[in-house]
């Protein structure tokens, strides 16, 4: 009866889906434009953007869209993709950080390429407010803009007029939505002007961001508030505006959670706390994880059941001894990591021609050594790299229920990765400056470089692999000598710098690096001094100048090639000719020589879509690789350059594999929330690894085109790495900051889970092959 009883839950469950299958489909665009070609740079805007990312996706939101430093064309293109999406959505917002301008009683957004050296320019240089509210239009119950925008306009005071009568006010107009249930909320009232604040946000965004994602909290009395909280902070010069109206009913952007939902049990029982420690166990599916939960709960129906299993279990599988516990060498603390920097395929502010001198700065390596290894706290045996083999219906076990990990912890956006030449090391660096070394055998992090002011753009390993190049936002270009204690020769190159390469000559002499001035400069390693350097990427437009990467070849002959924001690439022969060759309508983002030297690969953007193009060295011709369905951002080759990898982003955000000869497309895999901006074949050739915005590391298995492990660093020495079946592993203490799921949601972690799931020797046989 129990039985049948048990059969006819699950069938209710399945025919009445729950409530979160019905939920809302709620929307977000965030823009927000801080670098401005043509006047002061918004130090908060972008920061306010980010802020309100993570506030629509603490929300819940389905969809968030994340755009910062649009120029006009950018602009109106993502309007056009969000509006696309917005025709299924019940709730769509779009929020707005930056400048805005109103004239004639009409508000404009202004984008960072925007002149305006005449009030006329208004009208093709800006998007209209009017354009922002057609593309949330097709949304069913809420429409929403939010204006973070009505700051002092400095275009304003230099702008021509052509009409003395054209009216150019302060703030933003007054605004009537025509369509029903549509909200556009100001941060200051019509003709005033907002305050940005003396921390990292406005006052309107953090009240937003404290308010607007609270469960349950009807928007109307969300925003009453914000605008509460604003005044408070500004001492009541700054007041909030709500232009618009909505109906009776309430409207939240975050719904309240809803009650939990009993676990599922075996049999009718008033002990929740066995049914709870039960499903676990079940999950597990091991004699271990059985014998800790009749340890728990020696009497009862539950624990007759265990013991059935149990011996089960223990009948078909014959049990190891424990593996000896590791030792807990350090603590370590975590802390918040720094804000993401702006995209660098965004545009750039205006060049600094002059190459500063060279620097010596000798830095100190923080973290353990090479030969260290750090391990979450000492248990018997894992289980895990058994459970993460199985698959389907397993024989003893029966039907494998994988269970997701989700890391409470804070990352930075990952913008390089380089391969160590001997494979045993991964180099990571991205937003937070901080570079980290992977083991590649058990995707471990064995050290922590630390010296860049600002976000780390391009890695390189010398060919031995004792050295390791960065080139960062910082305008610093390092060179790390990893058999020490993390000396580091420093060179400022007096700009942002987006790429760096040795050149493979047969002993260490020069480095190349690049950046945002359009300047290619050379550095002699054995007299730090700036050998010399090429202008020959600049361009009348500051941000068309950038050079965003570059590759040498790998003859040694000292050629080279790199990639600007020009949409050109540039092969430097021997001869000293430039062949400068048109690759794409908008901006070349990576290219690199095949490890044969008789090709390059190159990555970028056109018009409306991007792709990637392999180019003959000789001849210069190329062949584009078609399967792309937006911007490419990053590519790299295989060892025996037979295949190349590439990484997606926009719409598409997918790892790519590719016959290099043939052009064929061998495997798409899907996986990043963000821009996929670096990517790499890991030791071996089977599996690949990537690096997204989204602020993870993933490796994946080719032949199984599935993830096997992704990897977070934060913090001060901090990381984790974990399966998509629950296995990981992390530094100390990482446990504490995890929370796991079956499907129904996320709870922190039993005890009896981290014994389970921990993998105290990392990954070793997972990345094996």
């Amino acid at each position: 009866m129990k039985l049948f009883c048990l059969f006819l839950l699950s069938a209710l469950a399945l025919a009445f889906p729950s409530t979160g299958a019905l939920a809302d489909q709620r929307m977000a665009l965030v823009m927000g434009n801080s670098a401005y070609q043509r006047a002061p740079k918004l130090s908060n805007a972008t920061n306010d953007a980010n802020l309100l990312v993570e506030t629509f996706k603490k929300a819940g939101f389905t969809v968030v869209d994340a755009r910062n430093d649009l120029s006009a064309q950018d602009m109106r293109r993502t309007l056009r993709d969000f509006g696309a999406k917005a025709r299924s959505a019940d709730i769509a917002v779009i929020y707005y950080a930056g400048h805005g301008i109103e004239i004639d009683g009409n508000n404009y957004l202004v984008p960072v390429d925007a002149q305006l050296e005449n009030d006329t320019d208004v009208y093709d240089e800006t998007i209209g407010l009017d354009r922002v509210l057609v593309a949330i239009e097709p949304a069913k119950r809420l429409r929403l803009v939010i204006l973070d925008a009505c700051r002092d306009n400095p275009f304003a005071k230099n702008m021509k007029r052509t009409m003395a009568s054209r009216a150019v006010a302060r703030g933003l107009a007054k605004v009537e939505p025509s369509s029903p249930n549509t909200l556009v909320a100001f941060a200051a009232k019509a003709g005033l002007t907002a305050l940005d604040g003396d921390g990292k946000n406005s006052p309107f965004a953090t009240a937003l961001a404290h308010h607007l994602a609270t469960p349950g909290l009807d928007l109307r009395k969300a925003f009453g508030y914000v605008r509460d909280e604003v005044l408070q902070a500004t001492t009541n010069r700054q007041e909030p505006f709500i232009y618009g109206s909505l109906g009776g009913d309430d409207v939240v952007l975050a719904p309240a959670a809803a009650p939990p939902a009993p676990p599922p049990a075996p049999a009718a029982s008033t002990d929740t706390s066995a049914s709870r420690d039960y499903e676990f166990a079940e999950r597990v599916g091991t004699v271990e994880a059985w014998d800790l939960y009749i340890a728990a709960h020696p009497s009862g129906f539950y624990t007759d059941l265990a013991r059935v299993q149990r011996n089960r279990l223990a009948a078909a599988t014959p049990r190891t001894a424990p593996a000896a516990a590791e030792i807990e060498p350090k603590k370590i603390q975590v802390a918040p990591v720094l804000p993401p920097q702006p995209d660098a395929a965004k545009p750039v502010v205006a060049p600094k021609l002059a190459a500063a001198p060279a620097t010596v700065a000798p830095l100190a390596l923080t973290g353990t050594p090479a030969t260290e290894t750090k391990s979450v706290a000492a248990v018997p045996a894992s289980t895990c790299t058994t459970r993460a083999a199985r698959h389907g219906n397993d024989a003893v076990g029966g039907p494998f229920i994988p269970v997701s990990i989700k890391p409470n912890v804070e990352g930075a956006s990952v913008r390089a990765i380089a391969v160590s030449p001997n494979g045993r090391e991964i180099a990571t660096a991205g937003d937070d400056g901080v570079i980290r070394l992977w083991d590649a055998s058990s995707f471990r992090q064995s050290r922590v470089l630390r010296g860049h002011a600002g976000a780390v753009y391009a890695l390189d390993y010398w060919t031995d692999g004792t050295q390791l190049a960065s080139a960062g936002w910082d305008g610093k270009v390092k060179v790390w000598d990893l058999r020490s204690d993390g000396q580091s020769l420093t060179f400022d190159a007096g700009a942002k710098q987006f790429a760096v390469a040795f050149a493979p000559e047969p002993s260490l002499k020069y480095l190349a690096s690049a950046g945002e001035d359009g300047v290619v400069r050379i550095w002699n390693l054995g007299t730090r001094e700036l050998a010399r350097s090429k202008l020959d990427h600049q361009n009348p437009d500051p941000a068309r100048a950038a050079v965003r990467s570059l590759s040498y070849a790998p003859s040694g002959s000292g050629e080279f090639v790199s990639a600007g924001f020009d949409g050109k690439i540039r092969f430097y022969r021997l001869t000293g000719a430039i062949e400068a060759k048109d690759a794409y309508g908008r901006k070349a983002l990576r290219v690199a020589y095949s490890p044969d030297g008789t090709r390059v690969v190159t990555a970028g953007s056109d018009a409306e879509l991007g792709s990637a193009k392999v180019w003959d060295v000789k001849s210069g011709t190329s062949r584009v690789l078609v399967g792309h369905k937006d911007y490419v951002v990053s590519a790299s080759w295989s060892r025996d350059s037979r295949r190349i990898v590439t990484g997606d982003g926009g719409r598409d955000k997918s790892v790519n594999l590719w016959d290099a000869d043939s052009g064929r497309l061998l495997a798409s895999l899907a996986g990043h929330q963000e821009d996929v901006e670096a990517v790499a074949f890991f030791p071996g050739g089977t599996r690949l690894v990537s690096a997204s915005e989204d602020k993870t590391i993933k490796v994946w298995d080719i032949a199984e085109r599935r993830v096997l492990l992704t990897a977070i660093g934060f913090g001060d020495d901090g990381y984790v790495s974990y399966t998509p079946e629950g296995c990981y592993a992390g530094s100390s203490g990482v446990e504490s900051q995890l929370s796991i799921s079956s499907g129904n949601r996320y709870e922190p972690m039993s005890l009896e889970a981290r014994k389970a799931m921990q993998e105290p020797a990392g990954f070793t046989s997972l990345l094996a092959r």
